[in-house]
């Protein structure tokens, strides 16, 4: 481990700025943030405003409990996290408290835990920060940033240029269709949360099997033109996990899938969408199942399917 370095950064360094950042404990303090940790790349696609130096601190404040909640050493994590002031008992205070109740915690005297401990705590809280960013952007995937523009769009007479061009549609699509959807099931959620009248919610959450049509259909056009994973991005992810970051949907079969794929249309609106289903042999079963997922209520009168 000693000595190894992430990216321009070496894990040496990255320890030497935990131990620095412990002195202060939670929440995590700007002046005590060493330049590697807001540095990481875990931080940076965390932060809000990955510009704004205190906005990655409290990116990093978030981080570093969740390592702390998930330390790799069963045996010292309790005493991590109240080392750390993750815990209410030390929330706060002094280094000196916390590493008190961090070595009692452990069942070491201070000055033992002082001088072998704690130093393979912060090793372990480096390693998973670390870790956490290697691996960060293979289960991440950011949509495609956007910028005023001052001008037309134009594109050169050039091959390439065009099929850039095709290309971008094509994941401007797949994005925009997963943040309609998550539109949609915001709206469900809320109406939901409100007690709003069934007829509503269950209107909603229609909408939202229409937008999920779309998404399908949108990774189904992706997959056919491109493959089975993002070109030109930093994850290994593929459309269809990108499908997912619209939140929750209730879980269908391929077969179910495959249909609401043949029967979405980008051209086409809410009502030719719910019509076609409607007419399709298991469309309304499944119209009425999803609706009663989404909105956790049981069938009224007005949702019962007839009998085919």
């Amino acid at each position: 481990m000693q000595g190894e370095r992430v990216g321009s950064v070496s894990v040496d360094t990255l320890q030497d700025e935990v131990r620095l950042l412990l002195r202060g404990g939670l929440p995590v303090r700007l002046d005590l943030c060493g330049p590697a940790l807001l540095g990481l790349r875990g931080v940076k696609a965390r932060s809000l405003r990955p510009e704004d130096p205190a906005s990655r601190a409290r990116a990093l404040d978030g981080l570093l409990r969740e390592q702390l909640d998930r330390f790799e050493n069963a045996e010292l994590a309790q005493a991590a996290r109240l080392l750390f002031g993750a815990e209410a008992a030390t929330s706060g205070a002094t280094l000196t408290v916390r590493r008190q109740a961090a070595a009692t915690a452990a069942e070491y005297e201070v000055h033992h835990f002082r001088k072998r401990i704690e130093p393979k705590v912060a090793e372990l809280v480096a390693w998973q920060l670390r870790r956490d960013s290697e691996e960060f952007t293979t289960r991440h995937a950011t949509a495609p940033e956007l910028h005023t523009a001052s001008g037309p769009l134009v594109l050169p007479p050039d091959v390439f240029a065009w099929e850039s061009a095709e290309h971008q549609h094509a994941l401007a699509a797949l994005w925009g269709a997963v943040y309609l959807l998550r539109a949609e099931l915001l709206t469900v959620a809320r109406l939901v949360s409100m007690d709003a009248p069934g007829t509503a919610t269950r209107a909603a959450a229609a909408v939202t099997l229409w937008r999920h049509a779309l998404v399908l259909a949108a990774v189904v056009r992706y997959r056919a033109a491109y493959g089975a994973t993002l070109l030109h991005a930093a994850t290994d992810l593929g459309p269809q996990e990108i499908a997912a970051y619209a939140g929750w949907t209730p879980p269908l079969t391929p077969v179910q899938e495959l249909l609401l794929v043949e029967l979405a249309d980008p051209a086409e609106g809410l009502a030719d969408f719910t019509a076609r289903l409607d007419t399709t042999a298991g469309g309304a079963e499944l119209a009425v199942t999803w609706q009663r997922a989404l909105s956790g209520r049981g069938s009224g009168p007005e949702m019962k399917v007839a009998p085919s």
